[in-house]
């Protein structure tokens, strides 16, 4: 009786040890990526402008509005990381793994977004994939009066696209990797939209925090100015009908970057 006890005693110890052993490798073979979106013409990374659920947009003031971009309200579906390599011409062959665990669809300013800190496996992630909705809002403000506030309802596609508040569809899926933005094509093959929207990769290590910064504008603090074009003499912004044109500071030459930092 007393060689079976211990024989009973010397397994159990034997799966203690394999328990403990398995979690601590498990451990020791993950770290820990933080996304986060950053408009850097706000005052720090979350704006503390108050949306209202029902926004009526102020008169436009004339046939050409001057105003200030301050910010987009859209909507960040979903994003997802890879230790592949986007590269134009290829299909979309990579092993992406899922940051958000529901995806968004609500229109929120860009800076108010939030992700939740992600367990990774250690390695190089050298790809990322985001999406939109279609529709989304471009935050301006009267150059002449700061405090009135305007949201222009747009789409994804050309200026002259017609718009639907109510569009619930998503527009071209973007893959931002070292040679910059994609998108795929009918073929389903990436194509190079954009060289300068790239990210260099970032590293996750065991135990650690890679911390990734998605910037509106690339980082440039001086905003765009936005003239307000009021084709049809109505004094209000209709999509579709109504544009605007764009002078931004010499310095702000893409719409995104990515910072890479580690804690």
């Amino acid at each position: 009786m007393e060689a079976i006890m211990k024989f009973i005693a010397a397994i159990f110890l034997t799966m203690i040890l394999i328990l403990t052993c398995g979690c601590k490798d498990e451990k020791e073979t993950d770290g820990v990526l933080k996304f986060q979106t950053v408009n850097p013409i706000t005052s720090g990374n979350k704006s503390g402008m108050k949306l209202m659920n029902v926004f009526n947009n102020p008169p436009l003031v004339g046939d050409t509005t001057i105003t200030e971009m301050t910010s987009l309200k859209l909507a960040i579906g979903d994003v997802w990381v890879s230790q592949g390599e986007v590269i134009a011409g290829e299909p979309d062959n990579l092993q992406w793994v899922k940051l958000t665990s529901v995806t968004n669809t609500t229109l929120k300013l860009f800076e108010n977004h939030t992700f939740s800190p992600v367990s990774l496996p250690a390695g190089t992630y050298k790809s990322i994939k985001i999406n939109f909705r279609n529709i989304f809002y471009r935050h301006v403000v009267l150059v002449s009066d700061p405090t009135i506030v305007y949201e222009l309802l747009e789409t994804m596609g050309s200026s002259f696209d017609p718009c639907d508040e109510n569009d619930a569809s998503w527009a071209k899926t973007n893959y931002f990797s070292t040679a910059g933005n994609h998108n795929l094509d009918t073929n389903g093959l990436f194509v190079l939209a954009s060289a300068g929207e790239k990210i260099a990769g970032f590293t996750i290590e065991p135990g650690k925090t890679a911390l990734v910064s998605w910037r509106l504008g690339a980082g440039v603090t001086e905003p765009c100015i936005n003239y307000l074009i009021d084709v049809n003499g109505n004094r209000e912004w209709d999509c579709g009908i109504d544009y605007l044109e764009e002078e931004c500071p010499p310095q702000m030459q893409y719409m995104w970057d990515f910072v890479i930092d580690y804690e």
